[in-house]
């Protein structure tokens, strides 16, 4: 999207929020899943008209509920919880110097058995059909071996 003289930008009370979220990367780490799970429609309702309109300034009133909605969610989870989640945002900041998030693995043991995977040979399947081929047939000009497929600007 160019801008040119005619192009309406928002002003600054259209882009003014009543309160930002401003949380340090740990923190934001440890609450995103839950807070994701909490503001989930309005999340979905500003992404869906983000990429209908392709245009972000359309999208400033659902910004805004989307921004709300954090907000609430985290005074809620201040009132309710703030030692565990204060505890799991430290763990994420000392855990790794990426704040990479500790996640156990999630395996499920079947009772059933896995199906047996079967590999295709395929050297062998070339191998079968070029001797079928009569002893007259002749390769095309251009054949060559799979390893020499490579190309390069001459050959090009």
């Amino acid at each position: 999207m160019s801008l040119t003289k005619d192009t309406h930008l928002p002003s600054d009370e259209e882009l003014t929020v009543p309160q930002e979220i401003s949380l340090s990367t740990p923190w934001l780490k440890a609450v995103a899943p839950y807070m994701a799970k909490h503001c989930e429609k309005e999340a979905n309702e500003f992404m869906l008209r983000r990429k209908e309109s392709e245009d972000p300034r359309a999208v400033l009133k659902e910004g805004a509920a989307l921004t709300a909605c954090g907000v609430n969610f985290l005074q809620s989870l201040k009132r309710s919880c703030l030692p565990q989640t204060q505890k799991l945002a430290e763990c994420v900041d000392q855990g790794s110097a990426k704040l990479y998030m500790s996640n156990k693995l999630h395996v499920y043991d079947s009772a059933t058995p896995a199906p047996e995977v079967k590999l295709r040979d395929y050297k062998a399947e070339a191998a079968k059909v070029l001797n079928e081929l009569p002893a007259e047939y002749h390769l095309r000009k251009d054949y060559r071996k799979y390893n020499d497929w490579r190309y390069n600007i001459t050959e090009s």
